[in-house]
């Protein structure tokens, strides 16, 4: 069915709840009256009366945060000839079966939706069943559904490298497998207990010529390396270092020390004792690099990525940098609650967010890291819908066209329910937004930064490199005085990507978030959090508004929505 139409087609129309469970093997279905719902092919699907009225009040995350949860849901349901109880001690349990609710539209006693499209607008896992009520039927029941992500708390290393992640578990002399080949003979010494308990790294990304704010591009010295063997019986007397633990797509390295001597090397594999995958490098005497594996030396040797990515993309093709491939790979590797087709839809916008550094950090969960250094900086929320986890887009970022679902006039159908609320305050407004990036691994500093503010400076050579005019900075500064924010990106190499994230910054916060509450019609309910819409309300002053919903629950026979509205005066041709 079309959810659109006129008014006067969605007069007296009502809604009628539905509930399926997958309990013992089949699906139960209770709806708000009992009725048949049909398919495209005219198959029928019974529902069973007795569920009452649902309260599903979902919430919008803030921009950058991962929400695993949503409230749950609590309800009461009579199932026919079947005594849970009995069910239950039988070890059959209620408890983890799958439900999802949904709901179709009634005008006139006629059904108006298919089987096909009625929205479902929440799903989950039954919790906590109460049945055995003594002035009730065997079959009643009542329970809560809970959509919470079943999200692992695997360490991000063993997950990516296995539980043997420390150098001192690198084998050489016993390795399975060595391209190129190796001496293995006496003449083979090896070292890596110099380095006991340091962790091998997990490098990702394009690690190479960082642009500096005065256009000159620079090669830094960004990964460790660890000697782990040498070769006493060779008269070039070779040193093996290992690079990273993991394969990858890159075939040449800068090798740099932090005496500032340099060197080139070429990347090589040998497949450790435990069968996994390593690359190393080789560095002999003749390099300018000094060759020291004493245990007590202060020694380090860093690494800059020629040629190639760090590491092989899980999810596509090339290396894995985007922003959107990152995600969809490590959330997938947590919960099997991923909503693919939510994500494939946004992945070619937000892999325009590149990220790229190395992690040796053992103690850090998958979720910890994604959370803290990839969707802390993407222009997105993280929820908890009907088919899993999946992205919302946030109103205000700047990598795409924000292009609304539909267009409202505010009216009866659509009718303002409150006052035009702040989300924020002034001391929260950001309008002089500097980002650092690039570390270096030996200075452990940043490289450059990008800044965007209401001015380019007049001796910047490079201004549309690092230093961005911004005209909504102007208008936040003129109204609140200058409000500076710095921001440290540990896993971005990228220019174009510290410039998205610095304007993604100041398009949220240079100015104050506002939002509107709306009583919707029945008609509206397929409007799902974070749609936007664009919308006319005369009265508060909005004129083709970009708004996005943000809250969304069902009161007395209509939808309840929290729109953020955008009140940049620059998009609305709006005085300052």
């Amino acid at each position: 069915m079309s959810y659109f139409g006129t008014r006067v087609n969605w007069e007296e129309v009502d809604i009628i709840w539905t509930l399926e469970i997958s309990y013992l093997g089949e699906v139960f279905r209770f709806s708000t009256i009992t009725m048949d719902l049909v398919d495209g092919d005219g198959k029928n699907y019974p529902y069973l009366s007795g569920l009452e009225d649902v309260v599903v009040n979902s919430t919008l995350q803030k921009v950058g945060d991962i929400s695993a949860q949503a409230d749950s849901v609590s309800m009461a349901i009579t199932f026919q000839n079947l005594n849970v109880a009995i069910k239950q001690m039988e070890g059959k349990f209620l408890e983890g079966s799958t439900a999802s609710i949904g709901y179709a539209l009634i005008k006139n006693g006629e059904i108006q939706t298919q089987y096909d499209d009625r929205p479902i607008i929440f799903k989950g896992i039954i919790t906590s069943p109460n049945y055995g009520h003594p002035n009730r039927p065997v079959g009643y029941v009542e329970f809560s559904i809970e959509n919470k992500a079943l999200i692992s708390s695997q360490g991000l290393l063993s997950t990516i490298m296995g539980p043997n992640m420390y150098v001192e578990s690198v084998s050489c002399s016993n390795a399975l497998y060595v391209s190129p080949e190796w001496p293995q003979d006496k003449g083979l010494v090896e070292v890596q207990d110099i380095h006991r308990g340091k962790v091998i790294p997990w490098v990702f990304g394009k690690l190479q010529g960082v642009q500096q704010s005065n256009g000159d591009i620079i090669n830094i010295p960004i990964t460790p390396a660890y000697v782990i063997a040498y070769d006493k019986s060779l008269p070039t007397a070779p040193c093996f270092y290992l690079a990273c633990g993991h394969v990858t797509n890159a075939n040449t390295i800068q090798v740099y020390s932090n005496s500032s001597e340099e060197d080139g090397a070429i990347i090589k594999t040998f497949v450790n004792i435990d069968n996994r995958t390593l690359t190393y490098f080789t560095l002999d005497n003749a390099s300018p690099i000094p060759q020291d594996v004493g245990a007590n030396s202060d020694r380090e040797v860093w690494v800059e990525w020629d040629d190639g990515g760090a590491y092989p993309n899980p999810v596509g093709e090339g290396d894995l940098e985007g922003g959107g491939d990152i995600c969809l790979w490590l959330l997938s590797e947590l919960t099997t609650d991923v909503d693919y087709e939510a994500w494939n839809a946004l992945r070619p916008l937000l892999n325009q967010y590149k990220f790229a550094g190395y992690v040796n950090d053992d103690k850090i969960t998958v979720f910890q890291w994604l959370q803290k250094n990839i969707v802390a900086y993407l222009p997105i929320s993280i929820v908890n819908g009907p088919n899993g986890l999946k992205p919302v887009l946030d109103l205000f970022q700047t990598v795409g066209d924000v292009r609304p679902r539909l267009t409202i006039i505010a009216g009866t159908e659509f009718q303002r329910a409150g006052a035009v609320v702040s989300l924020n305050t002034p001391e929260d407004v950001s309008n002089h937004i500097t980002v650092r990036y690039a570390m270096n691994g030996v200075v452990d500093d940043y490289s450059t930064f990008v800044q965007v503010s209401n001015e380019i400076p007049a001796a910047s050579t490079l201004a549309s490199i690092s230093y961005i005019a911004h005209p909504k900075s102007m208008i936040s500064i003129q109204r609140y005085g200058r409000k500076e924010k710095v921001v440290s990106l540990d896993f971005c190499y990228d220019n174009g990507t510290a410039q998205r994230i610095a304007q993604d910054i100041l398009e949220r916060e240079a100015l104050p978030i506002k939002s509107v509450q709306y009583s919707v019609s029945l008609r509206y309910g397929y409007l799902v959090l974070g749609d936007i819409i664009q919308i006319t309300d005369v009265e508060i002053g909005l004129d083709g508004h970009h708004g996005q919903i943000i809250s969304k629950v069902f009161d007395e026979g209509r939808w309840l929505m929290d729109i953020k509205i955008d009140y940049n005066p620059l998009r609305y041709n709006r005085n300052v």
